[in-house]
């Protein structure tokens, strides 16, 4: 992959991250041996004009931008009718990933010096005329230093219509200023300040300024918050102090022209910690019907030019005189309204009290399920890690009782794994020989009721019993090879030591297959067919896939078998694999041996929403560890 125009090589090592338009790669610059990121369409959108257009956009905006706290675009080429954006490589994880690991504190300081970050870089680019309008913890990265990194300027206001609901912690939708949501055009610099208010109070009281029902789509549960107040007061946290509480309450607000007039100014109210008048709770409902029955063509006023940046003006008493206006006025027009926010002693001394009696209770439990633990004989460190990635159990009408799992033999033999098609993606390559040793593996993607064998509780309807369990991470599929192997008589293959995950390959339980174990077993084993899928290349005849799956998953076993007598192996599901996701290595002889760490865990073989290509037998994806998905299942191995 060659830059034509300035005679500049980048070779890709690594796919980050796969979108319905984009890919995005971790290539290394050979001129300076630097990592840098790669973004381009995908083969399909290669020759849209819109994407192409919204590629351009992005990297031209990214090129007028250098801040310590944005990231740094390198450029733009083309290659064989591909359209590249070349990005700064950072070390790190973004927020959204952060948030996501539940062991994760974010103390006070943390947070206001991220928000504080965050409020230095808008600054910035509102200085320039750029707007980001998708600010999200998804495109915040956490650097080693811990500082941030924010990617994302340049990019199409609506471009959240597309997230997947499922990848994120957070969905982007949730962050968006109610004027961009709407389609309000045109937006000004406070539209990215109320994306500030969310995540710094995300940020400072580990939740979302409205409760939300998890049961709605994305778009849905974004309009419901918008019928909600700006901020609940009941919400207010020991971690956030009244000043903070009412200057994200104002950024957050749903009118435009009642939040800060530019990031500067939130930054120097912080940074004072200003005083400022709580601005009444009115509904955001209120709000929007007001906007929503503009006449056509009205839209939200824009702050005087001169305005934008300017140093609040303090009076002696803290306030400018701005704010001590809007007070004043405040406390005139609606004296009712006012919400005074006050701590009461009695109150907090009985909370204290209540939370030491909570931590000498946890205390009690925590030695009685440790006590058992022992006298079970199950490893004190498996269930540390248990206690840490809860298991959502099925109820049912009776208790599933146990059952072996039905295992199909593999016998092991020396095969290709990786695709040498020239159509196939990058990170399918190169296809490199690796040994097999024979294995045992389950015919079908182990289903709702197998997984109630370990997990019992809750009810599981009849017609649930056959679909596959999905909706469970690498961690607590780990946790489920273990237990189910201690039910069946066999040695668990799993073992924590320090956090990480450890497989005895030679123990005699259930585990997960490598990744070389699956595409050998998809490919037919032994029999090595050359099939796309596994077991025909008529799709239809063995995977449900986003052409005839209507939507979602079906009972396992429904379609087509492949020589193995394996069913699934394309579609229905994608299937966690123990390996993390790297590139391909010429240099990796057996199918036990794979990259000793990661980010991210490999999943094959395609489930019910994806398209025919990424439900071919060498399609490499891959998910975060704790990700659950509605996609996202498994199958077991044991080692012979």
């Amino acid at each position: 992959m060659n830059n034509t125009t300035k005679g500049i090589a980048y070779t890709i090592v690594q796919t980050l991250h796969r979108s319905r338009k984009y890919w995005v790669y971790k290539a290394r610059d050979n001129t300076t041996g630097k990592f840098v990121v790669l973004k381009t369409n995908d083969r399909q959108w290669r020759n849209d004009p819109t994407c192409i257009q919204a590629l351009r956009e992005e990297g031209e905006a990214g090129l007028k931008l250098n801040h310590p706290y944005i990231r740094k675009t390198i450029g733009l080429f083309e290659d064989d009718g591909a359209l590249y954006l070349v990005s700064e490589f950072v070390e790190g994880e973004t927020l959204d990933e952060i948030l996501a690991q539940s062991h994760f504190k974010i103390t006070f300081e943390l947070a206001r010096k991220w928000t504080l970050q965050l409020l230095e870089a808008l600054n910035y680019a509102h200085q320039s005329g750029i707007l980001h309008l998708n600010l999200n913890p998804a495109n915040i990265f956490i650097t080693s230093s811990q500082d941030i990194k924010i990617t994302g300027f340049g990019k199409d206001p609506q471009s959240w219509k597309y997230a997947n609901p499922e990848e994120y912690k957070y969905h982007p939708i949730l962050f968006t200023a109610p004027e961009v949501f709407l389609g309000h055009k045109p937006f000004d610099f406070r539209a990215d300040l109320y994306s500030v208010g969310i995540i710094a109070y995300l940020l400072f009281c580990g939740q979302l300024p409205w409760s939300l029902d998890l049961r709605l789509s994305p778009s849905a549960q974004k309009s419901k918050t918008l019928e909600q107040i700006v901020i609940n007061p009941n919400l207010l946290s020991k971690l956030m102090p009244e000043w903070l509480f009412k200057i994200l309450n104002k950024a957050l607000m749903i009118e435009p022209s009642l939040r800060f007039d530019n990031a500067e100014e939130m930054h120097s109210a912080i940074i004072s910690e200003l005083d400022i008048p709580y601005i009444p709770s009115t509904t955001k409902a209120e709000a929007i019907s007001s906007q929503t029955t503009l006449e056509k063509g009205t839209t939200f006023s824009a702050p005087d030019e001169s305005s934008y940046f300017k140093k609040p003006n303090l009076s002696e008493s803290g306030f400018s005189e701005k704010e001590k206006s809007i007070k004043s006025s405040s406390k005139n027009k609606n004296q009712e309204q006012q919400i005074v926010i006050t701590t009461d002693p009695a109150l907090e001394k009985m909370k204290k009290t209540l939370r030491i009696i909570g931590i000498i209770s946890a205390g009690i439990v925590i030695y009685i399920i440790f006590k058992y633990v022992i006298i079970k004989g199950i490893q004190n460190t498996i269930k540390a890690k248990q206690e840490s990635s809860v298991v959502t159990p099925f109820v049912t009408e009776s208790t599933v009782p146990n059952q072996l799992l039905e295992l199909n033999a593999v016998e092991g033999d020396s095969t290709i794994i990786g695709s040498m098609e020239s159509d196939a993606d990058p990170d399918e390559f190169p296809p490199h020989t690796v040994l097999i040793p024979s294995f045992y593996i389950s015919p079908y993607e182990i289903t709702m009721e197998q997984w109630a064998m370990v997990f019992p509780g809750n009810k599981l309807k009849d017609e649930e019993r056959d679909l596959p369990i999905t909706n469970v991470s690498f961690d607590e599929v780990i946790q489920y090879c273990n237990e189910k192997s201690v039910l069946d008589g066999f040695q668990p293959c799993y073992e924590y030591i320090d956090s990480y995950i450890v497989c005895d390959f030679k123990a005699s339980g259930y585990r997960l297959p490598t990744e070389a174990e699956w595409e050998f077993a998809a490919k037919e084993g032994k029999y090595d067919t050359p099939y796309i899928y596994s077991g025909s290349n008529k799709i239809d005849q063995v995977a449900w896939y986003i052409e005839n799956s209507e939507g979602h998953s079906h009972p396992v076993g429904e379609k087509k078998n492949n020589k193995l007598k394996l069913y699934d192996m394309s579609g229905n599901v994608s299937e966690w694999v123990w390996d993390w996701y790297a590139p391909y290595s010429a240099n990796v002889l057996t199918a036990l041996a794979g990259p000793e760490s990661g980010t991210d865990r490999v999943v094959r073989g395609g489930s019910w929403k994806d398209p025919a290509r990424e439900v071919r037998i060498t399609n490499r994806t891959y998910a975060k560890p704790y990700n659950k998905t509605t996609y996202i299942g498994f199958r077991v191995v044991r080692s012979k």
